[in-house]
């Protein structure tokens, strides 16, 4: 099977030309291939004249609570400033959670966001999508992913894909199917690749990659050249043309024959010693995964920070003592630890290997949490201010943009939507947000998203 966005490709038995064509078709319906070829100067970057920048973004599936992770409250009450202290940084007047100790030693390579706000819905799904598309939609208007917007602009560089997804898609996180990781209008040629495997497995592999059992190479490629003459055969003989060009069908022959997505996604490669420095763990061996990725090509890679809230250790702290049973305990002892040390290592690794001038590195999250602790000792849904941050590329690291009040409940100085932040990414990309258009409703190219970027970040 190889994962072509959301689908699976069967390719045990031998493809078939409708497996592929499926890919995507809903999503292209709406865009016939003239107009996506009109639109194809709109949307690309002269690699000549450009500084091309990488995206490695980090997702918080859950959500931490603002006032115990970055923008800590030690003068308010006991049930607003919960139970951890802040610790200074390598930059003065910079304090973050003391269970944050190596951050803390980077913090003049990052820019705190401390002012995001929205005011939609205080769903897990509402803040997924507004910070991986920087639209807020429904099923009859979906937006694509940030990295099919960056895939649509750059291109893929080589057989691996532009945009990765790690380690798999996002599943139920309690409203709906729509968490704004697919290429929406943009079509199959732009889905997401998702890795669906644990890197941090001691047998780790992506099957997908791997020719099915029995199937020699050269009989691989005499298929695709069959099925390419039965669709030439149809593309003359229908009325109408086949507008998704069957974009996931050569990207499937493509990864399945190419030693270059072989070498970057074979982690074993890697020196034990930075294996450990990331975590010997999921999310620290995606981190290290997204690295090896961007190294190799990939232009953006997403690392989902869990790909559900229920039943496990998360950032979703209602402590609800039932599914959503997350805790201070779990904060202290897993996942500020796990974040800490994948961070910094991911931080450290490309700068060491020339890579961090070039590569955005955004973490990102639904919503911030309430700024009174619940009755139960958590801290709930809460999308009136929140923190995230960027480092690496022209990021200008070691500030802080934005405030909230007393107690986190709100910002007091730079108000920042969801928008800005996708703004602030595609800016740093080296992406003209004026000069490139996307495909839009009733074939109008219309802006990336209806934002300007935060400037401060630049400065």
């Amino acid at each position: 099977m190889l994962n072509i966005g959301s689908e699976r490709v069967p390719l045990c038995s031998g493809p078939n030309r409708r497996s592929f064509l499926t890919v995507g078709a809903t999503a292209m319906a709406g865009l016939s291939l003239p107009t996506l070829e009109r639109l194809t100067a709109a949307g690309k970057v002269d690699e000549d004249k450009a500084k091309i920048r990488n995206v490695i973004t980090i997702f918080l599936v859950g959500s931490p609570g603002q006032n115990d992770t970055w923008d800590m409250k030690p003068d308010a009450p006991e049930n607003v400033r919960g139970k951890f202290k802040p610790i200074k940084t390598n930059v003065t007047g910079i304090n973050i959670c003391e269970h944050f100790p190596l951050m803390a030693r980077m913090m003049d390579k990052v820019a705190l966001i401390r002012s995001l706000n929205y005011n939609s819905g205080a769903s897990h799904e509402n803040g997924q999508r507004w910070m991986m598309t920087g639209h807020d939609f429904n099923a009859d208007n979906m937006k694509p992913h940030m990295g099919s917007v960056i895939s649509r602009i750059f291109g893929s560089k080589g057989d691996l894909p532009a945009n990765v997804i790690l380690p798999g898609p996002i599943g139920n996180t309690g409203a709906g199917p729509l968490h704004g990781q697919t290429a929406a209008h943009l079509g199959s040629a732009h889905e997401p690749f998702f890795l669906n495997a644990d890197p941090a497995l001691h047998n780790f592999k992506v099957t997908d990659l791997e020719v099915p059992q029995g199937e020699s190479a050269s009989r691989l490629d005499a298929r695709k050249r069959l099925l390419e003459q039965v669709d030439d055969l149809q593309r003359r003989t229908e009325t109408k043309t086949t507008t998704a060009h069957d974009a996931a069908y050569s990207r499937a022959f493509r990864l399945l024959t190419s030693p270059e997505a072989k070498r970057a996604f074979n982690i074993s490669d890697e020196p034990a010693s930075v294996r450990d420095r990331y975590g010997r763990n999921t999310f620290g061996q995606s981190c290290l995964m997204a690295r090896r990725l961007v190294e190799s090509g990939v232009r953006c890679v997403t690392v989902n920070h869990f790909d559900t809230v229920f039943n496990l250790s998360c950032w979703d702290m209602h402590a609800d003592g039932g599914g959503l049973n997350n805790t201070y305990l779990d904060y202290e002892r897993m996942l500020c630890p796990q974040f800490d040390w994948a961070f910094t290592a991911l931080l450290q690794d490309l700068q060491e290997r020339g890579l961090l001038e070039d590569t955005v590195v955004a973490v990102l999250s639904e919503f911030g949490r309430t700024p009174q602790v619940n009755g139960k000792g958590g801290r709930d849904h809460y999308p009136a201010a929140w923190t995230n941050f960027l480092a690496g590329g022209n990021i200008r690291g070691g500030q802080v943009i934005g405030a909230t009040d007393k107690i986190g409940a709100r910002p007091i100085d730079t108000p920042i939507d969801p928008r800005q932040m996708l703004a602030s990414i595609y800016h740093a990309m080296g992406i003209n947000l004026d000069a490139t258009m996307m495909p839009g409703p009733g074939d109008r190219p219309i802006r990336m998203v209806e934002a300007e970027p935060i400037r401060q970040l630049f400065a």
